[in-house]
């Protein structure tokens, strides 16, 4: 068997179905698809970095991050709304003038700078100006519901429609302030990404894994029930409303054919880089989709 190796950005969930079901088929012609939960939102760069995986999923906004390893898209296949999950309560002291504690899976400038920048374009909107001391980002890991349920006012980086439908099964009053509700072009998604220096044998395992997407992920969005059994059957969560509603709210979010594509990126890049974001230059940007 030949080893795909591809490091997640979080914990498995459902968002990773159209690779769950790449996996089972892949397996049966000789390319075995080992998927890697990390530690750390930024330890599947830092494997791939060491030649210790031959793929990372992440959000495409890590994608342009300047880093030591020169890195290339293979294309995205999951796109979502996301941005900062916020307590309801949190947001009326928030409008007051309270000072917030928002979890994250990561806190840096880049990406603090964009829950702050979202949370300005709700206060905005009415009427109303934040103050740079008013909301503080804390690194408190992956688990977004679980660090709301804990006294978090918010959670940064969360996607509709994994942690906005767990909010509403565990009873939290919560409203998801997203990144096109603040003006923000969206990165809410996930991409396959790997170094631009990959062995042929590598990229010819990930043409594999991407023709394999194409097949799988039309059959997935076409037969719910059956996506929820392959939910289930990989992570071994016991069968319950919440994970049921949590696959049907990812099933219309997974991309086919997966491709790359420069100009779905272009804005959020151009963003990144007007803020003063630790990003590649426009030459290392473009040659990460050519």
């Amino acid at each position: 068997m030949q080893p795909l190796r591809i490091a997640l950005e979080w914990f498995l969930n459902p968002d990773h179905l159209p690779l769950i079901a790449a996996r089972k088929w892949l397996r049966a012609e000789g390319l075995e698809v080992e998927l890697i939960v990390p530690d750390d939102h930024y330890d599947g760069f830092e494997a791939l970095a060491d030649g210790k995986v031959d793929l990372v999923v992440n959000e495409p906004l890590h994608l342009v991050e300047r880093r030591d390893v020169r890195l290339t898209s293979h294309g995205c296949f999951f796109a979502t709304d996301g941005g900062v999950l916020m307590h309801r309560a949190a947001l009326e002291r928030l409008a007051s003038g309270a000072q917030l504690r928002i979890a994250s899976p990561v806190s840096n400038p880049t990406t603090d700078a964009l829950c702050r920048d979202i949370l300005t374009g709700w206060a905005a909107q009415r009427g109303q100006v934040l103050r740079g001391d008013q909301v503080g980002i804390e690194p408190a890991g992956f688990a977004h519901v679980d660090n709301l349920a804990a006294g978090y006012d918010g959670a940064w980086l969360a996607f509709a429609n994994v942690e906005g439908v767990s909010a509403g099964f565990r009873g939290l009053d919560t409203q998801l302030e997203t990144t096109a509700e603040a003006g923000i072009p969206n990165f809410s998604a996930l991409e396959l990404i790997g170094a631009a220096d990959a062995p042929d044998d590598v990229r010819a395992a990930i043409v594999r894994l991407v023709d394999t997407l194409a097949l799988v992920t039309p059959e997935l969005r076409g037969d719910p029930a059956m996506a929820r059994d392959l939910w289930y059957e990989a992570s071994g969560e016991p069968r319950e409303a919440e994970g049921d509603a949590i696959v049907e709210a990812s099933l219309t979010r997974f991309l086919a054919p997966v491709r790359r594509d420069v100009e779905m990126w272009r804005p959020m890049w151009r963003y990144l880089q007007e803020r003063g974001g630790d990003v590649v230059d426009q030459a290392q940007f473009e040659a990460m989709f050519a």
